[in-house]
């Protein structure tokens, strides 16, 4: 069949749909949405205007999002009310902020091809440095890591070999995710996350809700400047490479070996791509997305951070697949 233009156009507008989702998280619409409810009496409650709100409520009604109901009024659909009612157990509404956060990146996209790197003058006026923006900002980001590995880390837990492991460390750990999930799934296992000291304490504020706080610990610091520790039998780092240039990843990953007890072993959870560069698809995407939000980051190839390890020694390397999206590539301290 010859080429046909609407094929790119179909690209060019799938924005659309995941701008209005992020409007209407932003918004905190889903909150009161649990009944029906008018656009001007949702007008008045999220301070917005009433005309506008109809048409991005119809917007979300076509997506699927939200449903109507008679007399004018609309309410949440299935998935909105399980993951997007702020206050429940089971929100996942931080995460779709945190993409939301990050959409200025994405619109300066072609000035960032030209320059090379994301400019730290741009992010400086993305984040605009308001230090309770800032602390709202992170902990969206932090908070949305967990929405998304919470469902994934136990299915990850069953799939390494925690074998002789007594001590971990997750590193760059954010939440704790990860390292709940491991103490769960492994009784005699006790656990250290590391992280900056925002997430740090969020990682204790989720640690405590799951009753982990005499096995699952927290050490604030900097992973790139500070200690590590000592004698951990397992390091588990996941989606923290793709943030960084090669430099830094290729430095973490000799203080990490550094910590490791002799016959450790070192996880890396990432969107690895493959030799070509451009599959799996998501990782190629988000490749572009630390383009656009990061000084130096991007997706690494399975091949690269092999070829790492080996060059600190590092023995038995094996890859496998932890999710739809993600990977992990092992190796074994010697």
């Amino acid at each position: 069949m010859p080429p046909r233009f609407a094929e790119l156009m179909e690209i060019a507008t799938r924005f659309r749909p995941a701008r209005i989702l992020m409007t209407a998280v932003e918004l905190g619409l889903f909150d009161h949405l649990e009944e029906p409810c008018t656009p001007a009496d949702l007008a008045a409650r999220v301070g917005a205007d009433a005309r506008a709100l109809e048409i991005l409520l119809n917007a979300l009604t076509a997506m699927g999002v939200v449903v109507k109901t008679g007399e004018g009024g609309f309410q949440n659909g299935e998935a909105a009310s399980a993951f997007l009612v702020r206050g429940t157990d089971n929100y996942r509404g931080a995460i779709i902020r945190h993409l939301a956060h990050t959409w200025l990146g994405w619109t300066e996209l072609t000035e960032t091809v030209i320059r090379g790197r994301a400019s730290e003058q741009k992010a400086e006026k993305w984040l605009d440095r308001h230090p309770v923006r800032e602390e709202a900002w992170m902990r969206d980001f932090i908070w949305g890591m967990h929405a998304l590995a919470r469902d994934l880390a136990p299915e990850v837990a069953a799939k390494l070999d925690f074998t002789g492991v007594r001590r971990l460390l997750d590193l760059g750990g954010g939440p704790g995710t990860y390292a709940i999930a491991f103490a769960q799934a492994v009784p005699e296992l006790t656990a250290v996350v590391f992280d900056l000291p925002g997430p740090a304490e969020i990682a204790r504020e989720n640690i405590a809700r799951h009753g982990l706080s005499h096995r699952v610990t927290v050490q604030p610091g900097n992973f790139l400047t500070d200690d590590l520790g000592r004698d951990y039998d397992f390091i588990w780092i996941s989606q923290i490479l793709h943030s960084h240039s090669e430099a830094q990843c290729r430095g973490l990953l000799a203080k990490a070996v550094a910590a490791l007890t002799p016959g450790g072993r070192v996880a890396i959870q990432d969107f690895f791509l493959h030799d070509d560069g451009c599959t799996p698809a998501e990782a190629a995407f988000f490749s572009v997305h630390m383009l656009a939000v990061t000084p130096e980051g991007r997706s690494y190839r399975y091949r690269e951070v092999m070829e790492w390890l080996e060059g600190l020694g590092l023995t038995s390397l094996r890859q496998f697949a932890t999710g739809p999206q993600t990977s992990v590539v092992q190796a074994l301290k010697p």
